[in-house]
């Protein structure tokens, strides 16, 4: 079992930064690093696909025996011939799967550096709410000690000392809990990060930075144009147009050249050998595959328009859950949280004085812990709508149930190579 200790101090541990987190993140995380072999492998299909076929080289025997010889000896080599540009537009179509492995290698690494940050202001918050809690026990002791003295004089009930000792408790347990979850916090966080031996160290970070004014506008245009799902479904309308190109040059016919000698040993007679083969387009004109890619590039077309969609759509709940957040803020800041102190201070004073009952006193300092611990879960949702807009919507749902998952999609088919021909290869015979 481990200790609660709480977070170490500054002093005591040095203490790190958000800033310092994510750059461990990225160079340990697993998934940047799958992203990173992906492009590798579309790399290798880009070359591959560019690769003009083989020829064949073919040594023949026939007639063996005639006339007591050893008959026809010869050979022929075989080219395939690729006509249309299809090695070229072959090629291209993978170049595209090149750009988009690009984009979804920055698209994981928003998605590692924001994980990271909702992470971090999960335990800033955490870290200030234990500190404020510390406090509320203080408190709390304080208001047990002077209910016992007004017992003593006849002011308060044995009860009131009773359910002070109760509240005084219940703060106690509530900041041991979110000890257990700070602790737990870090171990989420470390296996994020990829560095399961990490220990907790004081987190820096500007948790309670008041936000500058962000318009619909401005956070709308931000997205459009610097969105890698969105530049990643652009780049798939590129490639369904590259995949249409390719299926409209493959009626185009190729060619196979064979050329060649033989010998014929019973009368001494040395042949040559020529030939052209090419298929005839008359029937299959690959109408149908056509057709079929005509569909996929408006289908991919569409997906644009549902991306983009998508992407507002979660914006819009973002930024109202920022606007939120930041009325939340401003107001349990500089209005509830003040007040609700100055009312428990009041009452205090006034129940030490025998002035006000014991139940005042109770009443105003829930009040006051009730707004603490939820002003600074408002600064964590407003940290997590500014990171989720800032970091192009690429965030999880929940902090708790998330853990780094692999770069979305895999890769086309490899390639077999640029040229082999529409209707396959002739025979090898020398005939």
């Amino acid at each position: 079992m481990e200790a609660r200790t709480g977070p170490a101090a500054p002093a005591e541990a040095g203490g790190m930064t958000v800033a310092e987190l994510e750059q461990i993140a990225l160079q340990s995380n697993p998934t940047l690093a799958q992203a990173a072999e992906r492009i590798g492998q579309a790399l290798g299909n880009v070359d591959q696909a560019g690769r003009y076929p083989n020829p064949i080289a073919v040594w023949n025997s026939q007639s063996l025996g005639a006339d007591g010889t050893m008959g026809t000896q010869g050979g022929f080599i075989q080219q395939p011939i690729v006509t249309g540009g299809k090695v070229r537009v072959n090629r291209s179509r993978y170049e595209v799967d090149v750009a988009i492995a690009r984009w979804s290698l920055v698209e994981q690494q928003y998605r590692v550096v924001n994980g990271v940050r909702l992470r971090c202001w999960q335990i800033l918050a955490q870290q200030r709410l234990l500190d404020a809690r510390a406090g509320l026990v203080r408190m709390a002791d304080e208001v047990v000690e002077l209910t016992r003295a007004k017992v003593e004089s006849g002011h308060a009930s044995e009860a009131d000392l009773l359910l002070a000792e109760n509240d005084a408790t219940s703060m106690r347990l509530n900041r041991e809990q979110l000890e257990d979850r700070y602790q737990n916090s870090w171990r989420e966080l470390r296996a994020y990060l990829g560095v399961p031996d990490m220990e907790p160290v004081w987190l820096s970070g500007d948790l309670e930075r008041r936000p500058g004014p962000v318009s619909w506008e401005e956070a709308l245009a931000y997205l459009q144009e610097g969105s890698p799902e969105i530049k990643i479904a652009e780049l798939r309308i590129l490639r369904a147009q590259r995949d249409l190109r390719r299926e409209e040059v493959e009626p185009i016919p190729d060619l196979i050249l064979r050329g060649g000698a033989a010998h014929d040993l019973s009368n001494d007679d040395t042949l040559g050998i020529l030939r052209v083969y090419v298929d005839l387009p008359i029937w299959d004109r690959n109408q149908g595959n056509i057709l079929t890619a005509r569909h996929a590039l408006a289908d991919i077309r569409r997906n644009l328009d549902r991306v983009r969609l998508s992407v507002e759509q979660r914006l819009a709940r973002r930024f109202n859950q920022y606007l939120t957040s930041v009325a939340n803020v401003t107001r349990y800041e500089d209005e509830i949280v003040p007040r609700a102190l100055r009312a428990f201070e009041i009452y205090r004073d006034e129940f030490e004085a025998e002035e006000a009952s014991f139940s005042r006193v109770q009443s105003a300092l829930g009040a006051y812990a009730d707004g603490v611990e939820k002003l600074f879960l408002e600064y964590e949702e407003l940290r997590n709508a500014e990171t989720a807009m800032e970091g192009m919507l690429l965030v999880e749902g929940m902090v708790e149930s998330t853990t780094p998952r692999p770069p979305s999609g895999g890769l086309p088919k490899a390639p077999t190579g640029g040229g082999a021909p529409v209707g396959g290869r002739p025979s090898r015979d020398a005939n």
